[in-house]
C-alpha cells in the first residue's frame, strides 16, 4: 500500500484512515441524527473535518441527506446558498459532484458576500428552487426550503459548515437567515459548526455573529495506546516495521499531534523504505524535515 495513503497527513481524510477517532465519531454522527445544533471549535489540524466526514458519510449510507459545506470554497452567502439549493434536491454523489462543480464556476462572479446568484449558472440550481428567478435565489429561501423539503418527502438532513467564522464576512441579512436556521426546533436537520478555536473564538463568539452556536462538542486527543495499535500496523504493511524505543519517540516528538503524528510517521516510513526497519536512527533522520512545516509548531 502506498504510504501516503498509509500516513495521510494533508487533506480531509475518510474513517478508515483514521486512527483514534470511533468514539468521537459515534458521538457527532449521534447527534447530528438527532437533528443537535452543535460546535466543534478546536485546534488547527486536529481533526474536526475528517471526524465530521465520516459522520456525515455514516448518515448518508443510512439514507439521510448529509451534507459538507465548506466556506473556504464557498465563501460568500450565495455560493453557499448555490452549494446547499444543489445538494438537498438529492442524496446523490452525482448531485453533491454537480454542487461542487457550480460552486466553482460561481467562483468568480460571485465575489462579495451577499451577492444573490445571477447568470446562466444559477439555472442550474433547480431542484429545491425550480420556478424561481436566478436573481431571486438567495440563502434565506434556500435555507428556507430545506426543512419544507425535508418534511415533504420524509427524509432527515445533516450539515457540517467547516470554516464556519467565514460567516463573520457576510451581511447582516444572510446572519440573520443562518440564525433563524439554527434555531429552528423541528430538529429534522443536524448541523455542526467547525472552525479552528482561534477564528472561532475571534470572529464569532466574540462579535455574537449568530447568536446562539449550539453545544460545544470537544474532540479529545487521541489515546496513545490507539497510536501505538495504529501506527505498528500501518509500518508493518509499508513493509517497514518499527521498534518500540523508535515508536516512543516519533510519539514523544510529536506530542502525538495528528496532524504532526502522522506527517513525522510518514517522513520516517519513506526514508526506511532504504533500510527496512524504523529505528530512532530513522526518526532522527527525519525530524529536520518535519520540524521545518508551518504545522509543527501546533504540537
Amino acid at each position: 500500500m502506498d504510504i501516503s495513503d498509509l500516513f495521510p497527513a494533508g487533506p480531509i481524510i475518510d474513517e478508515r484512515h483514521q486512527i483514534g477517532r470511533g468514539p468521537s465519531i459515534d458521538a457527532l454522527t449521534d447527534r447530528l441524527r438527532a437533528g443537535d445544533v452543535v460546535r466543534v471549535f478546536d485546534r488547527r489540524r486536529w481533526g474536526k473535518s475528517s471526524v465530521a466526514r465520516a459522520a456525515l458519510a455514516r448518515l448518508e449510507s443510512e439514507g439521510m441527506v448529509a451534507v459538507r459545506l465548506p466556506l473556504d470554497e464557498y465563501p460568500t452567502a450565495s455560493a453557499a446558498a448555490a452549494f446547499l439549493a444543489n445538494a438537498f434536491r438529492t442524496p446523490s454523489e452525482r448531485a453533491a459532484s454537480e454542487a461542487r462543480s457550480l460552486g466553482r464556476r460561481l467562483g468568480g462572479a460571485l465575489s462579495r458576500a451577499g451577492e444573490t446568484v445571477g447568470s446562466e449558472e444559477a439555472l442550474a440550481i433547480g431542484g429545491l428552487l425550480e420556478g424561481i428567478k436566478p436573481e431571486d435565489v438567495t440563502l434565506q429561501r434556500v435555507l428556507g426550503a430545506i426543512p419544507a423539503e425535508l418534511a415533504k418527502t420524509g427524509r432527515r438532513g445533516a450539515i457540517a459548515i467547516d470554516e464556519a467564522h467565514v460567516v463573520a464576512k457576510w451581511d447582516r441579512d444572510d446572519r440573520a437567515s443562518l440564525r433563524a436556521f439554527l434555531a429552528r426546533d423541528d430538529r429534522l436537520t443536524g448541523i455542526a459548526l467547525a472552525s479552528s478555536d482561534s477564528h472561532a473564538e475571534r470572529k464569532l463568539k466574540r462579535s455574537n455573529v449568530l447568536g446562539y452556536l449550539g453545544e460545544e462538542f470537544m474532540l479529545p486527543a487521541i489515546e496513545i495506546e490507539d497510536w501505538r495499535h495504529g501506527l505498528r500496523s500501518r509500518f508493518d504493511q509499508a513493509e517497514v516495521p518499527i521498534d518500540d524505543e523508535a515508536l516512543e519517540l516519533l510519539l514523544e516528538e510529536s506530542r502525538c499531534h495528528p496532524y504532526c503524528t502522522m506527517l513525522l510517521a510518514k517522513h520516517a516510513a519513506e526514508l526506511a523504505q532504504s533500510f527496512g526497519t524504523v529505528t530512532t536512527s530513522v526518526i532522527r533522520l527525519a525530524l529536520p524535515t518535519v520540524q521545518k512545516h508551518e504545522a509543527w509548531r501546533l504540537r
